[in-house]
């Protein structure tokens, strides 16, 4: 299994950046994601290096100031452009947070909307850009507070400059969404597909949106103008389904609510009036049963309308980075208190999400799976007694099914 992984980051370009310790640390993290503490014997047993806790930590601390994050940026976008299906000029932005098992704030760790619900932790906000199929092509490191519409300009004017495009097109959801972001956007020749926040259309657009459309499964209807943009919309009877329960748990509360007054500790949707004279707000229950099912896009593109529908679907490749990011890999919680080891420990997970969905991409299995199935093939050293020469011999993989699939792993970074 090291080998595989091995031969991976070197495909990638990560061992341009030449230091061995950093690298048994990506790949140690790939195979067993723990502690810096726990992976130091892991890198023992696995790697046969043995290295000092004191030694692992001042590598990695170095590592950001040596340009650790340069080397394995442009190894990153080096690698994508190989590619030849993929002109890199569509990516995909979305944001996520990783906590802190701590309450200690500094410029960088600090209190903020917790995307995994710990609001009493400590957090760090990521930004991330893939490609269409997912690789991973920039990360950046927020402070734990920064509302993440803020990174949104930030970090497309920096990918666009790495990949010096001067057609470019990012897809992103809804909280990326503000008139300033999407006017500074398109000052920059820069095109985007983002999620529409369709609860705030006026009445009247809302009306015209939900007659134009009458409920039809799949069907669409343009607006050429709002917020000085394109506005897109589909209906789904699915998405109808949803919103549909999702609004009558919401009426629900909102009637005990109403009735219990004193109770009331945070804003309910279909709730108006304040104190004691609380009653439902009939008008907004009304504009949600006419946005049932509807879902909207905006653009400043003149990509045609299945395009911009289907390329915004395709962001489910960015949340399956998180997912290996945050489960796999186990980059949560952090346990560093140094901005500089931060990121750096932040680079070494984004090597690992690389090398991780580059073995996906490649095997069509799940890492989980691939590394399941290689720890199946078992190496054992065997001595001659006679003239004292060793050799490795593998055990011998008698399911013919099974063999195929690790040869194929095997295939993989040549």
């Amino acid at each position: 299994m090291p080998e595989l992984l091995s031969r991976c980051y070197d495909k990638i370009g990560f061992n341009n950046y030449p230091d061995a310790l950093i690298k048994d640390l990506v790949i140690s993290r790939l195979y067993h994601p723990t502690s810096k503490k726990e992976l130091q014997e892991d890198m023992g047993e696995l790697l046969g290096r043995h290295y000092s806790l004191k030694t692992i930590y001042r590598h990695v601390k170095q590592s950001l100031q040596r340009g650790i994050k340069e080397v394995f940026q442009n190894a990153l976008i080096s690698f994508a452009r190989k590619d030849p299906g993929d002109t890199l000029q569509l990516v995909f932005y979305d944001v996520t947070t990783l906590y802190f098992e701590s309450s200690v704030k500094t410029t960088l760790k600090d209190f903020g909307f917790s995307k995994d619900h710990r609001s009493t932790d400590t957090q760090i906000m990521i930004g991330l850009v893939v490609n269409r199929k997912g690789f991973p092509l920039y990360f950046d490191v927020f402070s734990g507070k920064t509302f993440e519409g803020h990174t949104f300009v930030t970090v497309v004017k920096n990918i666009q400059i790495l990949l010096n495009a001067k057609k470019l097109v990012v897809v992103a959801d809804s909280a990326m969404i503000s008139k300033d972001n999407m006017d500074k956007l398109d000052k920059e020749n820069i095109g985007f597909v983002v999620g529409a926040r369709i609860a705030n259309l006026p009445v009247r657009l809302t009306d015209y949106i939900s007659g134009k459309l009458h409920r039809v499964d799949s069907k669409t209807v343009f607006v050429k103008i709002y917020m000085g943009y394109h506005l897109l919309c589909e209906y789904s009877s699915k998405r109808a389904a949803k919103d549909r329960s999702d609004r009558e748990k919401q009426i629900t509360k909102a009637k005990v609510i109403i009735t219990s007054p004193s109770k009331v500790v945070s804003r309910f949707k279909f709730v108006k009036g304040t104190g004691s004279t609380l009653s439902l707000n009939d008008e907004l229950i009304k504009k949600a049963e006419k946005l049932e099912g509807i879902k909207g896009y905006l653009t400043n593109t003149k990509l045609p309308k299945k395009t911009i529908i289907n390329r915004y679907h395709d962001l489910w490749r960015i949340e399956n980075s998180f997912r290996i990011t945050k489960n796999d890999l186990e980059a949560r919680p952090i346990f560093h208190r140094l901005e500089e080891t931060i990121k750096a420990h932040m680079v070494m997970v984004f090597a690992g999400l690389a090398i991780a969905i580059y073995i996906e991409q490649t095997t069509g299995m799940s890492i989980k799976k691939v590394l399941k199935l290689s720890n199946r093939v078992l190496t054992n050293t065997i001595t001659n007694t006679k003239t004292g020469e060793t050799v490795d011999k593998e055990t011998i993989i008698q399911d013919t099914k099974l063999s195929q699939l690790i040869e194929h792993i095997r295939a993989v970074g040549h």
